[in-house]
């Protein structure tokens, strides 16, 4: 049987015998690819740090210590067995309070590097705009977050959404997968939100529909899931989907609070989307209502400086329409609509020429654009608009400048067959 753990996510531990052995040997469960920490840790690396607290050097718990007090951890730790124990302060650390936890260790990286990633996005787009000479307002502190609730109307939904909206708050409950596309055409949302227990395949396979990538088109997902518990196949899938997880073991108080908070965060910094009153800046194209082909060669660049830094992966996925279509605004306008309604608010999707979009995706691997490549040609089949299209996925490489990179995601798109698995 092949063995394909080299393409699981890397992760440093720093801990002693016999703890190590029973860290490493979970880790490789819970699909990650530990490796041991040397004596001297560099708190600047990229992979991230799992320190177990019991067992970890003195040392490198002191340097850890030191290196929090003057804000030197760039990397993204996580302090094992922190039960009863005293802990570094480590700014954005996260604290894994059973060695059990370590079952939801890769789907909670997984949603604290796809925060980042969300915030490095807004933030380097804001400049590319301005490098355009666009003046963006500041973020509003008093805007209304729309917040979207999947699952059924339970009695933890009644008291979350009288207290979200008393704290300025809109809540929108979607009972069935139908009623949240239906909500997610019409309105904006800062984030989907649902409660991991409430997840029944048996009510409306509302868990499946998000672990299966089917419809939230990258839209920020909150889950209420207990860390210790036990979960199965399909809750650690959809646990890998989340933008972020809240404990609920306080009290309900306290979930408002940080759902409140968090709704508030990633609407404020949600990257800026293409605006009708950017279109005389070449930001925003009036056709497909996607950005300019100027805007996307000024953005690319900063992507990809952002990747190499951040050693992620990013790719390109560039969709051509048929002859008939491409000569028609129209057929153009709704290929647009189609593709934004299916990409996240973090994909950088602009029409390059006319019947030709491209689509940067940051923190992406070749298989992420060939999955979103399909969605977009089901979504075009049920918007009663099918387009005959061709699809071309470029994955970034070392050798890669901004200018080839493009070249090559623009030569004869065509589709492939699935071959990333």
């Amino acid at each position: 049987m092949l063995d394909f753990s080299f393409y699981d996510p890397p992760i440093e531990v720093a801990a002693s015998s016999p703890r190590l052995e029973m860290i490493v040997s979970r880790l490789k469960s819970a699909g990650l690819r530990p490796y041991t920490a040397p004596a001297d840790v560099d708190f600047s690396a990229a992979d991230p740090l799992l320190v177990d607290m019991e067992s970890a050097a003195p040392e490198t718990l002191e340097r850890l210590r030191r290196a929090g007090m003057i804000g030197g951890v760039p990397r993204q730790i996580v302090l094992l067995n922190t039960s009863g124990q005293s802990t570094p302060r480590i700014e954005g650390a996260l604290h894994l309070r059973l060695d059990k936890d370590l079952s939801t260790l890769r789907s909670r990286l997984a949603a604290l590097a796809r925060r980042a990633s969300r915030l490095r996005e807004a933030a380097i787009r804001r400049a590319t705009a301005e490098g355009l000479g666009a003046k963006l307002p500041p973020a509003d502190v008093n805007a209304v977050p729309a917040l979207l609730y999947l699952g059924d109307g339970s009695p933890f939904f009644l008291s979350l959404q009288g207290a979200l909206r008393h704290r300025g708050v809109e809540i929108t409950a979607a009972l069935s997968r139908p009623t949240a596309r239906q909500h997610m055409t019409s309105k904006r949302f800062a984030a989907a939100l649902i409660d991991l227990s409430m997840a029944h395949e048996e009510a409306s396979g509302m868990g499946r529909w998000i672990s299966e990538e089917d419809g939230l088109a990258g839209l920020p997902l909150i889950v209420i899931s207990r860390p210790q518990a036990e979960f199965t196949e399909r809750e650690l899938a959809l646990l890998s989907h989340a933008t972020d997880i809240i404990d609920p073991a306080t009290d309900d108080d306290a979930i408002v609070t940080a759902v409140e908070a968090q709704c508030h965060r990633l609407h404020a910094s949600a990257p800026m989307m293409p605006l009708p009153g950017l279109s005389a800046l070449t930001v925003t194209d009036l056709a497909t209502g996607l950005f300019t082909r100027g805007f996307f060669d000024a953005h690319l660049p900063r992507q990809m400086q952002i990747a190499h830094e951040q050693a992620e992966a990013l790719s390109v996925l560039t969709i051509r329409l048929d002859a008939e279509a491409a000569k028609s605004i129209p057929a153009q306008k709704a290929a647009g609509e189609v593709i934004a309604s299916q990409i996240r608010d973090t994909d950088c999707a602009a029409l390059a020429e006319p019947g030709v979009f491209v689509i940067s995706l940051p923190a992406t691997p070749y298989r992420g654009g060939v999955r979103l490549a399909e969605r977009i040609g089901e979504a075009m089949d049920r918007s009663g608009n099918p387009a005959n299209l061709s699809w071309r996925v470029t994955e970034r490489r070392s050798y890669h400048t901004p200018q080839t990179l493009i070249s090559t995601a623009l030569i004869g798109p065509f589709v492939r067959t699935r071959i990333a698995a």
